[in-house]
């Protein structure tokens, strides 16, 4: 599934193409969110190649163009309706206006506008159901950073407003995709269950405008919505697939890395690159591990080398040496400059993990899965994480993370114990506050406090080999495989209107063949009982081979004609979850699957979150 390819055609073929005119041009007037949409899936020359002479923001203040008409892309809120209308308030700002709400416009807007003298300029007003950012192939958000707080502080205000906003947007992503999908919730938060009925009423009034919603074997599709407490490990460790790293250890920001660079000259000089998909090298290598990424990254560059025959590529070339072959042969400049930042990437990022990562993370992955590298249950836990906590050389937020995977482990621990753990590892202010507010989640931290569970998920069973500091599997590829297959426990995640609509699972569940048993031990998202592995004891490449690209494409030709499952977290979701998504998607036909929420978070984000929500109790 391209997301983004959907969204560019909405833009592209079923906006501006309809009023594109051989020299006639326009205006295209965006507000915050649309911007952030196009500019993710479409390039600026195939946006001007429909006539567009200029790309203006709504929200300022903007020159007179009274001879060309604009078009509009915005949020339908009361704030853009009124700079809309204010363009045409007194003197007009362009000749015309075509307006394209990207989500349903509620009847009192509408109204307003109607009233407005804007009204008799707008020669077209339609909706075009695309309030989502389509951030990968099969991954979207919400672009609503602000929902974590609002959503779980018990304190916050206007909760009735977010879960209609996220309805509202989470419509819009089934409407694009064709999709009328049965709806399930996680049933432990009821404003879970009420973005759920929010949801399927808006796509009620979808389906009674467009009949064919969710015909054929899109009857089968599926849409869960998961409140971030199914599964609060995974975004506390330290992830050590490529993508992972790069966004929790550099300083990436809104997707842009910034670097030094030897020139041939000995040179250095910032460069400035976009991490996306665009990068078809980075495509390719964010879901390997990093251990995996220097090899490939270098072996890929030598058979890019010997295919054009070029002189002086050494196996192991440097940034240095790439830059000299990039002088000689400009011709090859973006070729080479791609590998260069990646072989950059990749030892950053190996040396942030020798450089105090690596002793973190097998304590990490031990009280996540409560086992050692060899499967055997921790016996004594604290004596595992007393050497991390008396560590000064060892940050505070390090060790945060290693004491909320200790409590939950635990299953909580006492007040006191509490107290004395924090002492220990001299974890003051805010950072205690942190740990304390795993309990908005669901989780157990004071035992005193103890909040009882609903349901719980049992782990799959898995036997392919992993690293030893990557044995943790998240949550949702549980989620994802037992829902594919037509066992996700309706208990844990119940339908909306207590049955599913799918007509058959029989194919589903006979052509899941990842090798992942149906057999599970005991835990949620909480620590313990995590999934049992076979362990890979050092950082020998896998020898079994990787997956080809021809085989890629097979897969994704045999999914033209399947069912969607559509993976939705309210608070954020993780990059090793969107890695999951992928895998479970280049391995099995049986289905589409794409995963959304309101952001993306890595684990100092996530950190950073919980310090902004009010403990329950105190300490």
């Amino acid at each position: 599934m391209a997301l983004k390819a959907v969204v560019s055609k909405r833009v592209l073929d079923d906006i501006l193409g309809p009023l594109f005119k051989e020299g006639s041009w326009k205006v295209l007037v965006l507000d915050g969110l649309s911007t952030r949409i196009i500019s993710a899936c479409c390039k600026m020359h195939e946006v001007m190649s429909k006539g567009i002479t200029i790309v203006e923001a709504l929200d300022k203040k903007r020159q007179p163009f009274a001879a060309l008409e604009a078009i509009y892309i915005m949020v339908p809120s009361d704030e853009s309706i009124g700079h809309l209308i204010g363009d045409f308030h007194k003197q007009s700002l362009y000749r015309a206006a075509h307006v394209f709400f990207i989500a349903k416009c509620s009847a009192t807007l509408f109204s307003k506008l109607g009233a407005s003298s804007a009204a008799k300029k707008i020669v077209t007003l339609q909706e075009a159901n695309m309030a989502f950012l389509p951030y990968e192939s099969n991954v979207f958000t919400l672009d609503n950073p602000q929902a974590f707080d609002r959503f779980y502080s018990p304190t916050s205000q206007g909760k009735s407003e977010l879960v209609e906003k996220i309805a509202e947007q989470l419509s819009t992503v089934c409407a694009m995709l064709g999709e009328f999908p049965a709806i399930r919730y996680r049933d432990e938060l009821a404003r879970t269950q009420e973005i759920a009925d929010a949801v399927q009423t808006k796509l009620n009034d979808y389906k009674s405008q467009k009949k064919e919603l969710g015909q054929g074997v899109k009857q089968n599709s599926e849409l869960i919505i998961l409140d971030r407490g199914f599964d609060i490990v995974s975004p506390i460790l330290h992830e050590l697939t490529f993508q992972a790293m790069v966004y929790d250890l550099l300083p990436v920001k809104n997707d842009v890395y910034r670097y030094y660079s030897s020139t041939a000259g000995g040179e250095r000089k910032e460069k400035e690159v976009i991490l996306d998909e665009n990068d078809t090298l980075w495509a390719e290598l964010r879901h390997k591990h990093i251990a995996e990424v220097s090899k490939q990254v270098n072996e890929l560059f030598q058979e890019f080398t010997t295919k054009k025959k070029l002189k002086g590529a050494d196996k192991d070339a440097s940034i240095k040496d790439m830059g000299r072959m990039i002088k000689k042969m400009p011709q090859y400049q973006k070729e080479l400059s791609q590998y260069g930042l990646h072989v950059t990437l990749a030892s950053d990022c190996m040396q942030k993990y020798r450089g105090g990562v690596n002793p973190l993370c097998i304590v990490e992955q031990d009280m996540a899965l409560g086992t050692n590298p060899q499967g055997e249950r921790i016996s004594d836990p604290l004596k595992e994480v007393m050497p991390v906590l008396f560590d000064r050389q060892i940050q505070a937020a390090d060790k945060v993370r290693i004491l909320m995977l200790y409590i939950l482990l635990k299953g909580g621990v006492s007040r006191a114990d509490f107290i004395k753990l924090m002492e220990h590892a001299e974890i003051h202010g805010d950072d205690r506050k942190v740990i304390l507010n795993l309990m908005h989640f669901g989780a157990t931290v004071i035992t005193e406090a103890k909040k009882s569970v609903k349901h719980t998920l049992k782990r799959k069973t898995r036997t392919e080999e992993r690293y030893e500091v990557s044995r943790w599997v998240p949550m949702v590829q549980d989620i994802i495989e037992y829902a594919a297959a037509g066992g996700l426990d309706q208990s844990y995640c119940p339908y909306l209107g207590g049955k599913s609509r799918m007509s058959s699972v029989g194919g589903a569940a006979a052509s899941w063949s990842s090798g992942s048993s149906a057999s599970a031990s005991s835990g949620g998202g909480t620590g313990s009982g995590s999934s049992s592995v076979r362990q890979r004891w050092n950082w020998v490449p896998s020898s079994q081979p990787q997956k080809s690209d021809s085989k890629e494409a097979s897969v994704q030709k045999a999914k033209k004609d399947v069912p969607t499952i559509i993976i939705f977290i309210v608070g954020g979701m993780t990059y090793s979850e969107i890695r999951a998504i992928y895998e479970v998607s280049s391995a099995f036909t049986t289905h589409e699957f794409i995963i959304g929420s309101t952001h993306i978070i890595t684990p100092t984000e996530f950190i950073n979150q919980l310090k902004v929500l009010n403990p329950l109790t105190d300490l």
